[in-house]
């Protein structure tokens, strides 16, 4: 768990307090800024109180925070609350938006440990990745039916996603289908992932580009920068960042067997 960085520059920079992608299985690129945006209560969803509404909404103003709010929900935490965004993964707030709450609340149960973030993150990232078409992704099916199957946050250039795709044949042969959005790490990256997603034959351009070699292709209506948006808000902060159906993280880079112990199949 890495330290928590002041909130205002970290919401700023996009990058959750509870980094999801670890150093050793993660190439990273400081996301752009967010940008500044005005906000009506009424364009809020959840379940909040409208008196919530406009406490959150007015301290994250007054701290400067200029983060657009998509749904503040009720939790089971009293008068916490969670609170998703455009551009920036969730977080915890206080019902009078006094206090902000980054990483993971723990509840100690009977016998139990229950993390309650990984669940409220599981249950968001499961309804994003859910709205992705199938013709927006790119996808490498196993022969048959699938035994398991596991969204990849990528991009082409990072050495970690690079690595992960030299082990597409083990990872098919295993039976997991991997399901390919893009994330562009940087502005830099942009250009090539949207030549890659534009291209007749994505599955070959992909392949191509992360050998480093050039890929050309007309311009087209390219689902790239969305993608990145659903990565930006269930908190992908590096590449790659592999989720399962149910919206559970997995990990950036994960060998072979360990991804088909990780979703649990069967040798």
């Amino acid at each position: 768990m890495k330290m928590l960085l002041p909130i205002a520059t970290t919401l700023l920079l996009a990058i959750s307090g509870c980094s999801k992608a670890a150093p050793e299985a993660a190439d990273k690129k400081a996301p752009a800024p967010v940008a500044a945006a005005t906000q009506q209560s009424a364009e809020i969803t959840g379940n909040a109180p409208e008196s919530v509404r406009k406490a959150i909404i007015e301290h994250l103003k007054t701290a400067e925070i200029p983060a657009h709010i998509n749904a503040i929900t009720s939790t089971e935490l009293p008068n916490i609350y969670w609170v998703t965004f455009d551009d920036v993964p969730p977080v915890f707030i206080s019902g009078d938006g006094l206090f902000l709450l980054q990483g993971n609340v723990v509840k100690l149960g009977k016998g139990t440990v229950t993390n309650v973030s990984d669940a409220l993150n599981a249950t968001e990232a499961k309804r994003l990745l859910a709205t992705v078409a199938d013709k927006d992704m790119i996808i490498f099916s196993p022969k048959g039916k699938p035994k398991a199957v596991v969204y990849a946050f990528t991009d082409v250039d990072c050495g970690y996603c690079r690595k992960l795709h030299a082990e597409m044949d083990q990872i098919n042969a295993k039976g997991i289908e991997v399901r390919y959005l893009a994330w562009p790490r940087s502005p830099a990256d942009v250009a090539v992932n949207k030549a890659v997603w534009c291209s007749e034959d994505r599955k070959s351009a992909i392949t191509t580009a992360k050998h480093g070699l050039p890929v050309q292709a007309p311009a087209c209506a390219d689902p790239v920068m969305a993608q990145r948006q659903i990565g930006m808000k269930i908190g992908v902060n590096g590449t790659p960042a592999l989720y399962t159906v149910d919206g559970d993280y997995l990990g950036g880079y994960i060998p072979a067997d360990d991804l088909a112990k990780a979703l649990k199949i069967a040798k």
